[in-house]
């Protein structure tokens, strides 16, 4: 395979990507393509929108021409029973049946999850901030694809509310930490293959660092913190952790399976 055909799948609503520019940040999507185009420059790249009906009906007719499929984040939640929700477990239904390689981060590994049947809930450990310290490798995951020449400890960007609860049941743990069991995953539905991780390697500690000042008093008024001292002291937390890693480190995942795909 010399030049990869992949489309990426935005998480978020028009409106919330209006937010993430206020933040200073790009959409999910756009972000993505970034990362992709630094790693394999020649890989052609289309972005679909789920919840805009042009531009899901062009994408359905020709879904077989990709060689795999990308599912973002989002600030949607899987528990809600919006339009929003269920347009896209409908959408990555239909990629399911087109025999496609998954790689799906943190709401991409949700969706796939409910949309293969299993189970999503608000995490009972909290939510990730900006950073998920101390993932894990289980025995599966060091012998896995995903995490090559990955250390078989890690800290990574990561924000989320939710997890995973009861996972399809043909689910690898491939990594865990202590607020998210479920950390990384692979599944088969079908003939389709899906890598998904809880957290986001493919975003830098400083996007997250503008999401987090963006969202500061939000993240008040839900009592993830008690006040903007707190949130400074975070900020500085994941400011020593991002001079610790390089971005080959942190993309480390997506390259793996991006390489997955070509050979």
């Amino acid at each position: 395979m010399n030049k990869l055909k992949l489309l990426i799948v935005e998480g978020n609503t028009k409106e919330e990507n209006i937010n993430f520019k206020k933040a200073g940040c790009i959409p999910q999507s756009q972000n993505f393509k970034l990362h992709i185009k630094k790693l394999e420059p020649n890989s052609e790249i289309d972005i679909v929108e789920p919840l805009d009906d042009n531009s899901i009906s062009k994408i359905i007719s020709s879904l077989k021409k990709y060689d795999g499929v990308i599912l973002t984040g989002s600030t949607l939640r899987i528990q809600e029973t919006s339009k929003e929700v269920k347009k896209q477990i409908e959408f990555v239904k239909t990629c399911f049946e087109n025999e496609k390689f998954f790689f799906a981060a943190c709401w991409g590994l949700q969706i796939t999850v409910t949309a293969a049947g299993g189970k999503c809930r608000v995490a009972p450990g909290g939510p990730h901030v900006g950073i998920a310290y101390d993932i894990e490798l289980t025995n599966e995951g060091k012998k896995h694809k995903l995490y090559s020449s990955k250390p078989h400890k890690f800290t990574s960007p990561a924000f989320n509310y939710d997890e995973v609860e009861i996972p399809p049941s043909n689910s690898i743990l491939l990594a865990s930490n202590r607020i998210n069991k479920f950390e990384a995953l692979q599944f088969t539905v079908g003939n389709s293959e899906i890598w998904g991780l809880q957290y986001h390697p493919e975003i830098p500690y400083d996007y997250m660092i503008k999401l987090i000042k963006h969202r500061s008093q939000g993240l008040i008024d839900k009592n993830v913190f008690k006040n903007q001292n707190e949130i400074n002291q975070h900020i500085n937390s994941i400011v020593k952790a991002r001079d610790e890693l390089n971005d080959d480190m942190r993309t480390r995942e997506l390259k793996n399976w991006l390489d997955y795909l070509i050979k």
